[in-house]
């Protein structure tokens, strides 16, 4: 079946040869045709051609191609307008060098105004070409793998956009469950252990919010994000699943996503990736720390008290917290306290 994606790639070469090898031949005129020159019967033909190329262009790429965000989604928008400058230009071009045949006026200023904005068009559409060219060859070639469809592209382009919404909905989640996990701790009478709970909930927070804003940095503002459901189990059961959960973010999930975010030059995102995957690193250490605690039925000689850096979510007990954050150099006086 044939797709319409494919319109805009099969026409669009055409208007830049048309508009191009006119507006040459109308150059070679003020050389060699003495008796109308700037405008040779040759380029009105092209100009014609050139005009309904460029039309047929721009209303191909406004409506049969997808939609994209970020540099791509950048880059579409900057080639869309040249092109919509060049159909107007064009246009306009065309009617008055129409008008001049009618006419069989080949003398006075509007020849003039017609080789003027044949040569505006000419750049404008050399410049069109060029950001389309960047958006396939430095944005599109070698992100697919066997379809070569443009919706296929934009989806690959955007895999780091789906990695943060992904990371999103995983800190939201693990902060709602750590808050929940704390109530059930203090219930068993393990304060230091809620304590922690407490803490590390903030700090998941802190991540959902960096990787909100390495999002709007790409373009994307993500809706409200609501916790998935979890269960909450004894307070020995939820430390083995919240050890487990944050040791996936660590080894399997967060790597992942920060080779992704490399690949994509996602600047932000690695950022926010990267302090999220230092701090979840942290929280395996103190969860694990927890686990063994009780099982030795040693909970009393945990820490009592939790800081946790506003600025990365990093996360320090009162045995280790230093007087600024190490991931992000915040001054250890606006950090948040638990105890």
């Amino acid at each position: 079946m044939f797709d319409t994606s494919h319109l805009h790639p099969m026409i669009v070469h055409f208007p830049v040869a048309l508009i191009v090898a006119g507006f040459f031949l109308d150059v070679l005129s003020l050389f060699f045709n003495k008796k109308e020159p700037c405008l040779s019967k040759a380029g009105f033909y092209l100009m014609i051609l050139g005009t309904l190329g460029a039309i047929a262009g721009y209303f191909t790429g406004e409506f049969f191609t997808p939609e994209y965000k970020g540099v791509l989604g950048e880059l579409k928008e900057n080639h869309e307008l040249f092109a919509k400058i060049t159909m107007f230009v064009m246009i306009a071009a065309c009617l008055i060098r129409i008008y001049l045949v009618w006419k069989k006026k080949t003398r006075g200023g509007l020849k003039w105004l017609v080789f003027f904005l044949f040569l505006i068009a000419t750049i404008s559409v050399g410049i069109t070409g060029l950001l389309g060219g960047n958006m396939v060859y430095n944005h599109m070639i070698g992100y697919q793998d066997t379809d070569v469809s443009a919706q296929n592209s934009t989806k690959t382009v955007n895999k780091t956009v789906e990695n943060l919404e992904a990371a999103i909905q995983g800190e939201t989640t693990a902060s709602a469950k750590y808050a929940a996990f704390a109530q059930k701790a203090k219930e068993e009478n393990f304060d230091q252990i809620a304590v922690l709970f407490n803490a590390i909930s903030k700090s998941e927070s802190i991540h959902a919010a960096n990787h909100a804003k390495a999002l709007q940095s790409m373009g994307i503002q993500m809706s409200a994000v609501k916790a998935e459901p979890f269960d909450v189990k004894t307070t020995k059961e939820n430390l083995d699943a919240a050890y487990n959960g944050e040791k996936h973010e660590v080894e399997v999930m967060y790597p992942a996503f920060m080779d992704q975010a490399k690949a994509d030059n996602a600047a932000d995102a690695v950022k926010s990736i990267g302090w999220a995957m230092d701090t979840e690193t942290k929280h395996m250490e103190l969860f694990k720390t927890a686990i063994d605690a009780l099982a030795a039925n040693k909970v009393k000689t945990l820490p009592v008290q939790y800081f946790v850096c506003p600025k990365c979510g990093y996360t320090y007990s009162n045995k280790d917290v230093e007087d600024n954050c190490d991931l992000c150099g915040t001054p250890k006086e606006k950090f948040f306290v638990f105890k």
